[in-house]
């Protein structure tokens, strides 16, 4: 019965938009990932990273969001976004079509130009858009396009696509989402123009008409165009569903064959254009259904789509017409190929935690996924059969040692694994707890399934101890036992009513009704937010200047606004000196204040490294590894990364 309700028939339907037959319905829409060179030409890394998603099963891939003007061009260190200013990129992008389509799928690329949504590092040469209105992200003064430089813009726009078609792709996506420069004419939130490409609905189109209409031209009467926009930009004074559907069939008879529905601004804060844990799945789908009554056209809907069933169901239901998946197959390239041949338990699922694929493009970070590490480096972190089996004890059962694990035992290793407690997954499982981070719990249950399936022995509810290890004789042991809760030299800190986060997490202490949380990262808000909604009063104490700084921009913005919602009251640039029987001290700005009528100190103050267990048996085991917090506390990402490379060292 659980098996005939898995099928997913339309999902793997085929469909054609004008000249382009796609195998399925699946979509990888276009996400910045920075991969080519500073210049702006394909790299390796970057068509191997995309070759990887085609070889997976998806239909049509699209590459992220390539520069149509040199002015506009974007560059992080030694990495920029792709080019396509010039004729001289069409043979870099056409190895990249080459290899997209040699893997069985169809390519599609976006072209962009960022408006006032970037950061300009020359003072000679702002940001430019359609009205002298700064971004709230970036903040800088943009200088007004005049109409002479917007004509030249549109036909920069047609030049990209004119190079698209010449190198090879099957389409071309123009970047009409999000709060960039499109966007950003088609928005009475940006723009406040008052001639003919401003003032009312039809002036702020006009851009967007003529940049269709322009390309249309260029490329001729069979080359699909896709346009992508915010069916609801999810901003006071931005565009609604209702005026998206009224402009819906004005941008296909314009020239476009396939619109693709996203929501959201960069002045969101990234919450609604890269959903995190929080929002809701499918949290577009009625947007893009409105759309879609609207228009006799193709219409694909992105947005927290990677649960088989219900993307399927958008497709049974005629929501929409294709689904464009995006973190989901960063997180596992074969998503389209194990849903269609029912390995859905073997999915590595996306915990849309954006912490490494969305929040890289922000720090200039390497591109990757906390969950895959192969995610960006495809090519150098492929996993090979060892010279030499060897047996390995890994203790500890977290993010690190079920990572490094899995590597060991596909390169041919016979691993045991030992966890203290009954269940893996170390803090990574506690945070699962947490009702808004439940997206954790399908990547933790594809662990222990992988583990399962590789034949791993893993001893739960067991410690590694070094009488184990020196009865076991093993090659070599991994240590990755985590961290325990740091708790500083502060008086008071051994006072009955203190305890910690993780404890509150694993059910070993409960709180009273007055709670004050000492640490406001994002352990300290998320236990804070956590504790409220079991109707405690929490006040946040936090030494730094901003809360939650260590989390990524897009759950962060939620957090902070479930937490100013919840009412939870916080001091920052405040530090705890001193524990009281019922409150603290805090040392702010200089000064001594005491905070009082507090039942409960919850101390979330960040942990310590615990791998005692390594002293123990380097004189049992030629080689000890240290890994994860048990090495150099961090986060998830950090532990799997490193689970992945010693697993591969091994």
């Amino acid at each position: 019965m659980i098996e005939e309700q898995m099928k997913v028939e339309r999902l793997f339907s085929p469909i054609t938009i004008k000249s382009m037959e796609l195998r399925n319905r699946i979509v990888m829409p276009p996400m910045g990932i920075i991969m080519a060179n500073a210049d702006g030409e394909v790299t390796d890394e970057l068509i191997d990273y995309y070759t990887a998603r085609a070889a997976g099963g998806a239909a049509l891939v699209t590459v992220e969001l390539t520069d149509v003007h040199a002015d506009a061009h974007i560059v992080m260190g030694n990495r920029g976004h792709p080019a396509i200013y010039d004729d001289r990129f069409i043979r870099g992008l056409r190895r990249l079509t080459d290899s997209i389509h040699s893997a069985g799928a169809r390519a599609s690329i976006q072209l962009y130009h960022p408006g006032r949504a970037m950061f300009a590092t020359d003072p000679s040469k702002p940001p430019l858009g359609p009205s002298a209105i700064p971004c709230p992200m970036w903040r800088q003064m943009p200088r007004a396009l005049t109409v002479a430089e917007i004509g030249e813009l549109v036909q920069a726009f047609a030049e990209g696509a004119r190079r698209a078609r010449d190198a090879g792709f099957d389409a071309v996506d123009i970047h009409g989402a999000h709060g960039y420069l499109i966007a950003q004419f088609m928005s009475a939130h940006s723009n406040h123009r008052i001639d003919l490409y401003g003032g009312d609905l039809w002036g702020r189109l006009r851009f967007p008409i003529e940049v269709l209409s322009a390309i249309r031209k260029k490329v001729g009467p069979d080359f699909p165009i896709i346009f992508r926009f915010s069916a609801d930009e999810r901003i006071s004074g931005g565009r609604t569903v209702e005026e998206s559907v009224t402009i819906a069939p004005i941008l296909v008879s314009s020239g476009a064959d396939c619109l693709s529905i996203s929501t959201g601004t960069q002045v969101t804060g990234l919450t609604y254009t890269i959903p995190p844990m929080g929002l809701n799945q499918g949290l577009n789908i009625e947007a893009a259904s409105a759309v879609k009554r609207a228009v006799n056209a193709a219409v694909i809907v992105a947005g927290k789509l990677n649960n088989p069933l219900m993307a399927e169901s958008v497709i049974a239901t005629g929501k929409a017409d294709l689904v464009a998946i995006g973190r989901g197959l960063i997180a596992d390239p074969e998503w389209p190929a194990k849903v269609r041949t029912g390995r859905w338990d073997d999915i590595r699922w996306c915990i849309a935690c954006n912490q490494a694929c969305t929040n890289s493009a922000l720090t200039g970070a390497p591109f990757t996924c906390l969950v895959n590490p192969e995610a960006g480096n495809e090519r150098n972190m492929k996993i090979k059969t060892a010279s030499q089996s060897k047996r390995v004890i890994i203790a500890g059962g977290g993010p690190a040692g079920m990572e490094s694990a899995r590597v060991a035992t596909l390169r041919g290793h016979k691993v045991t694994l030992y966890e203290k407690n009954e269940h893996l997954g170390g803090q990574f499982f506690l945070a699962s707890l947490i009702p808004w981070k439940q997206e954790i719990s399908p990547y933790l249950k594809y662990m222990a399934r992988q583990l399962n399936e590789l034949g791993v022995e893993v001893m739960l509810g067991q410690a590694l101890t070094g009488s184990i290890v020196s009865d076991a004789k093993p090659d070599a042991v991994v240590v990755a036992t985590g961290g325990r809760p740091l708790l500083p030299n502060i008086p008071g800190i051994d006072t009955r009513n203190v305890v910690t986060a993780l404890d509150i997490l694993a059910g070993h202490a409960t709180t009273g009704k007055r709670v004050l949380v000492a640490g406001g990262g994002l352990v300290g808000c998320e236990i804070a937010e956590f504790l409220h909604e079991y109707g405690k009063i929490v006040t946040i104490v936090e030494m730094l200047p901003r809360l939650a700084s260590d989390e990524a921009m897009g759950p962060r913005t939620l957090l902070l606004d479930r937490l100013n919602h919840s009412k939870v009251a916080y001091f920052t640039s405040a530090r705890v000196i001193e524990i009281t029987g019922n409150g603290v001290i805090v040392e702010r700005d200089g000064n001594r204040d005491s905070i009082g009528g507090v039942d409960t100190i919850v101390l979330a103050l960040g942990v310590t490294s615990l791998n005692e267990l390594a002293d123990d048996v380097k004189a049992i085991v030629p080689e000890v590894h240290v890994i994860g917090d048990a090495n150099n506390p961090g986060k998830a990402l950090d532990a799997i990364h490193a689970g992945a490379l010693l697993g591969r060292q091994l």
